[in-house]
């Protein structure tokens, strides 16, 4: 008798639950974020292509249940920033800001629930964008005010440092930006 194990293929679906367009802000209010920023996304023209409405989150995530970060959490769209998604994950014990992709079933970067981090990132990216256009502390902090972020000022003034200086704190990103949130005092 052939004794041969075919081994059988299971395609394992988590459980996750996606917050519907219509309960997103009341959900995301109440868990703090900052309204002008809620209400501002996808309509400020210097962020069009960092902070995008989340279109792309409600089509994308019913079709990605497989993701294993996904598991047992009810997911709720922040905003979309190409193929990369900024979201909500909430269970009964754990509620986070997690930043990942399209492309891999793993967090890039879990903000807790510190909105202040977040939006940092947001005018952080908004300064690598443009900082060689236009370095203007008084754009920099428009930009800023209008995603309710009350610290631009003193971000712009750790970012706008020598292209040494930057080279020099590039090799390690995010220690430099856990500084900065130290200075800024919202970590």
């Amino acid at each position: 008798m052939n004794n041969t194990n075919f081994g059988f293929y299971t395609n394992i679906i988590y459980t996750m639950k996606l917050t519907s367009i219509e309960e997103r802000k009341a959900k995301l209010l109440k868990f703090k974020i900052p309204e002008l920023f809620l209400n501002n996304t996808g309509e400020i023209d210097e962020l069009e292509f960092v902070v995008m409405e989340p279109k792309a989150s409600y089509f994308y995530f019913p079709t990605m249940a497989h993701f294993t970060i996904f598991s047992n959490f009810e997911i709720t769209p922040i905003f979309d920033c190409g193929d990369t998604f900024y979201t909500l994950f909430e269970s009964n014990t754990i509620s986070k800001i997690v930043y990942f992709s399209l492309e891999e079933d793993k967090i890039y970067k879990d903000y807790g629930l510190n909105w202040n981090l977040l939006i940092m990132d947001v005018l952080w990216s908004y300064f690598d964008l443009v900082i060689e256009e236009d370095n203007s502390l008084e754009l920099f902090c428009s930009v800023g005010e209008k995603i309710g972020f009350p610290y631009s000022e003193k971000l712009f003034e750790q970012l706008n440092i020598t292209s040494d200086e930057i080279s020099a704190k590039m090799h390690d990103q995010e220690k430099w930006k856990k500084e900065v949130a130290k200075i800024l005092q919202i970590l």
